[in-house]
């Protein structure tokens, strides 16, 4: 065994900086289980917004490469990640996605959990059967803002400091109290790490993005010093700064720490712009804190696999999940202030304007992109100066596997 995955070092080890990845990074079944085992799995993973799960009996399910998480809250309020594996025979317990269960009930041999993950029955056992000692495999759990997220591994990393900082950056907006609005899922057919390094660089932006730079001109600049082609855009970005830094708020970029990269920012959007919209104008009451629009975006940004952004009116969630080598789940929800009513306060087609065409955009190029990859003409090309997020990306993903 220790042969068969020595090779996998040494291709880790003979990358070249500052280009792309080998084609087996995208294709091999083993490249793919040990990013799940190194990158993907010991990591705090987003699950979704607590809205989902309002009530005592809520639940929801989660799939990571065949690891299916119940996400449910009991009796208490307390929120749960649990396998959804039967401590009997393995059988999968909660077959429906979403929903309201007073109970778990296996469908195999009809053992049955509670919200909390206690084994409750389990009928015909022998007389020194301990129904404490079988409650479903519990993941721990930590919210910032409302936003859920958990660890698979025996050992997870401290979490504590990624938490500080979100909740710090994203307390403004009352994200904790806010509800769903809408929320998508789109099947993309390519390799988590296509998925993820397209979203990590702008160099796409201004040929396949044209929505979404008509409203973040930052995507039309040069990311490595982050200089920008419009100079009205630089002027504003530097009096939004100063104004937001007199009104005690937060602003600029970054926070990055540890070997679990976490970022949080917060910067205009572009002047005349409340919000991330089509023209800019405002898309539903405005959240939290703010009593006024100051045209400011805050993100959130954790390896490996979540995004957050967060505009006076409303943020959007974004989960990613490998579900196959080549096939990679992407969801998005948008969040509004609670008392927000649909249709009277809010329109979901403007809501989420930006972020779904983007998405759907972003799907078609990266579906394509992994084609071209598969093709015994791939070989790895040079990564320009608008990819340094990309290129940071990529080395914190060779030392996690290496």
């Amino acid at each position: 065994m220790k042969g068969e995955t020595n090779w996998i070092s040494r291709l880790v080890a003979n990358h070249r900086p500052g280009f792309s990845l080998e084609q087996a990074f995208y294709t091999d079944p083993g490249i793919y289980e040990r990013d799940l085992e190194r990158a993907i799995l010991p990591y705090w993973l987003f699950l979704g917004h607590q809205a989902r799960i309002s009530h005592p009996g809520d639940y929801f399910l989660v799939n990571v490469s065949g690891e299916s998480i119940i996400v449910t809250r009991d009796g208490e309020g307390k929120i749960h990640a649990l396998a959804n594996v039967c401590r009997h025979r393995g059988s999968r317990i909660c077959l429906q996605n979403e929903g309201y269960a007073k109970s778990f009930v296996c469908p195999y041999h009809a053992w049955a959990y509670a919200s909390d993950g206690s084994l409750l029955a389990a009928k015909y056992m022998p007389a020194d059967f301990d129904r404490s000692e079988f409650g479903l495999l519990s993941y721990p759990v930590q919210t910032i803002e409302g936003l859920i997220f958990t660890n698979l591994s025996d050992d997870p990393e401290p979490f504590d400091q990624v938490v500080k900082d979100g909740t710090e950056y994203l307390g403004l907006y009352g994200l904790a109290d806010a509800k769903i609005a809408s929320r998508m899922v789109w099947e993309v057919e390519a390799n988590w790490k296509l998925v993820m390094e397209n979203f990590r660089e702008c160099y796409h932006c201004a040929p396949t993005h044209p929505e979404y730079c008509s409203v973040m001109e930052h995507g039309l600049g040069d990311e490595s010093d982050m200089e920008f082609f419009n100079p009205d855009y630089a002027t504003y970005d530097k009096e939004w700064r100063k104004q937001n830094h007199e009104l005690g708020r937060l602003s600029g970029m970054p926070k990055r720490i540890g070997s679990h990269r976490h970022r949080c920012g917060r910067y205009p959007i572009q002047r005349g712009y409340l919000t991330q919209s089509e023209g800019g104008g405002s898309v539903a009451p405005l959240m939290g804190d703010f009593n006024d629009y100051d045209g400011g975006n805050t993100t959130l940004s954790i390896y490996p696999l979540h995004f957050t952004s967060a505009c006076c009116d409303h943020a959007t969630a974004f989960r990613f999940a490998p579900l196959e080598i080549q096939k990679t789940e992407v969801e998005l929800t948008w969040l509004v202030a609670r008392g927000a009513v649909e249709g009277r306060d809010y329109d979901v087609e403007k809501l989420t304007w930006m972020w779904q065409i983007t998405t759907e955009q972003d799907k078609k190029i990266v579906d394509d992109n992994q084609s071209g990859v598969n093709s015994r003409s791939y070989r790895p090309g040079p990564l320009s100066k608008f990819e340094t997020d990309m290129r940071t990306f990529l080395d914190w993903y060779l030392e996690r596997i290496g």
